[in-house]
């Protein structure tokens, strides 16, 4: 909008070219390079050798100011004015208009000359120095990438809808990018109570940020999203007990959930009544989770207690502790670190909680393998790999330099008989989809019994169903998510988005054309008259 209201006033500006004297001009000039100086790049300067002497030069002063002197140089051009005898002759008064007109279009042509220099030299500035993007790997994985994704999509020609996402990703739309329903997601009209959800799962998520992450999540939080597939771009063996390996291309690597579930499933009606609330640890949720979905009343996570962790600080000082994973640090020299170091005390697949308040680099290992090193600014819960008693899970954790903080870092043990067991119960009773549409969701559910229907279906108020062929009540689970109470017995299920605003809206925008039109009727063929916008 605002790149949209810039054009609309310059291009208004120069319509009314003409009429403008060279106080006008000089006055522009001044107010533009009032701006240009109040930049933060005005006191940078580059070093520049000449004539084998090293001089410090304000490049940005020089670049602004040389082109902002030809604009204002080729305005005055513009302002020229003809001079024109009291009594000049038809003749003269037509030479005259012609040589206005000649200064004019030169004035034009040397505008339109600099503008071009000035866009190749911002063009090729930004070529050259901003580095964010390697047009040779994006997106990440290139070719190889694609052709996996290709054979993911060709392998589930017969599914209708499911969700995959990147073990690291490149960008928070990587989903949008590579053309695949993936769980990461950065825009700004996220729901905020689906980014508080997503969040409570585990996920690095916040609220004002309008973006969730998805970093090789746990096996509950994928379960409850649907993830069928991970794509791994990094050449890393990501397979466990829960992802094995479907193909390989290069670098990239598919894996495939081994305990999906697709977009909804029969849970316990308490799974309703569950609380869905921001945790700092995401591992006692997890577990309250998935006792209220299942109804087993032993835990599906194993905390690692704190006689198993070991802390350790390399060029920094730990100055306090409390001995379950919470530690500050200070004087922090360059590349200094912390290390949290814990002990496998039991088998199954183990999974991190990070909470680094300021943005840090993170190295894990496992038995002296680094399995992968990222950056984390918000609290998140990270896979590991499977795990026997006596492995050591090793994650150092870089800090800025001269700086002080503090991290917690939890670590626990999925135990896999609860998971399995609670796994089988959930998968006797899915939602099969028959019909799938960006606004209408149809499919069939044959209920064993009683119980909620949870679907990971984000509410943004548009989204109605209907129950063999019955309207039927939305019950919010974690105040974002589509739950539906239904009966033992076979049901069809249907969901239908309508946007409500879609109405209002459509009426506003043909009110404001009809009136647009109106306007331009009565006003526009008047001022054609006068000439070609040459009065405001």
């Amino acid at each position: 909008l605002f790149s949209f209201v810039v054009l609309y006033m310059a291009y208004r500006a120069w319509l009314l070219r003409k009429t403008y004297r060279p106080v006008h001009i000089l006055a522009a000039f001044l107010l533009a390079g009032g701006v240009l100086c109040l930049s933060e790049d005005v006191s940078k300067t580059v070093p520049v050798e000449l004539l084998g002497k090293e001089y410090e030069i304000h490049l940005y002063l020089i670049y602004n100011g040389v082109f902002l002197l030809l604009y204002l140089l080729s305005m005055l051009y513009g302002t020229i004015r003809v001079e024109v005898p009291e009594d000049a002759t038809q003749q003269e008064l037509v030479e005259a208009r012609q040589e206005k007109n000649r200064l004019q279009q030169v004035c034009a042509l040397l505008l339109l000359a600099i503008m071009g220099v000035e866009l190749i030299g911002n063009l090729t500035n930004f070529g050259l120095c901003f580095t964010g993007t390697g047009v040779s790997n994006y997106p990440k994985g290139t070719n190889k990438a694609a052709s996996v994704i290709r054979y993911m999509h060709e392998r589930e020609e017969d599914n209708l809808f499911f969700r995959a996402d990147t073990t690291h990703s490149q960008t928070l739309n990587d989903g949008a990018l590579n053309n695949y329903n993936g769980v990461t997601a950065f825009a700004s009209s996220v729901n905020v109570k689906t980014t508080e959800f997503i969040k409570t799962l585990g996920f690095s998520a916040k609220n004002t940020y309008n973006r969730y992450l998805f970093e090789e999540s746990s096996p509950v939080a994928n379960l409850f999203l649907g993830l069928k597939y991970m794509i791994d771009r990094d050449d890393k063996d990501k397979t466990s007990t829960y992802f094995a390996e479907k193909n390989h291309f290069g670098k990239t690597t598919l894996l495939e959930n081994q305990a999906y579930l697709p977009l909804a499933f029969l849970a316990e009606p308490e799974l309703a009544e569950q609380i869905f609330e921001s945790a700092s640890n995401a591992f006692l949720f997890q577990n309250a989770l998935f006792c209220s979905a299942t109804g087993l009343q032993e835990d599906v996570w194993y905390r690692v207690p704190g006689k198993y962790l070991t802390l350790t600080a390399q060029d920094a000082t730990i100055t306090d502790q409390d001995g379950t994973g919470y530690l500050k640090y200070s004087e922090t020299k360059k590349n200094g670190s912390v290390t949290y170091c814990f002990q496998v005390p039991r088998d199954g697949f183990a999974c991190i909680h990070l909470n680094l308040p300021k943005r840090n680099d993170y190295h894990v290992i496992v038995n002296g393998q680094e399995r992968y090193k990222e950056s984390i600014s918000l609290p998140q819960l990270i896979a590991i790999c499977d795990v026997v008693p006596g492995d050591t899970v090793t994650v150092r954790i870089k800090g800025k330099g001269e700086a002080s903080g503090t991290t917690t870092l939890l670590a626990a043990v999925l135990q896999d008989d609860v998971f399995q067991q609670a796994y089988d119960k959930l998968s006797r009773s899915t939602y099969q989809i028959t019909s799938f549409e960006s606004t209408r969701v149809e499919g069939t559910i044959d209920c064993d019994r009683d119980g909620l229907m949870y679907t990971s279906i984000p509410q943004d108020g548009n989204w109605s169903a209907t129950v063999d062929g019955q309207p039927a009540e939305i019950t919010l689970v974690g105040d974002a998510m589509i739950g539906l109470k239904l009966t033992q017995g076979s049901h069809t299920v249907v969901f239908d988005y309508h946007n409500g605003a879609f109405s209002l809206g459509w009426k506003v925008s043909l009110s404001c054309a009809a009136a647009f039109a109106m306007i331009t009727a009565v006003f526009y063929p008047a001022r054609r008259k006068k000439g070609k916008f040459e009065q405001a």
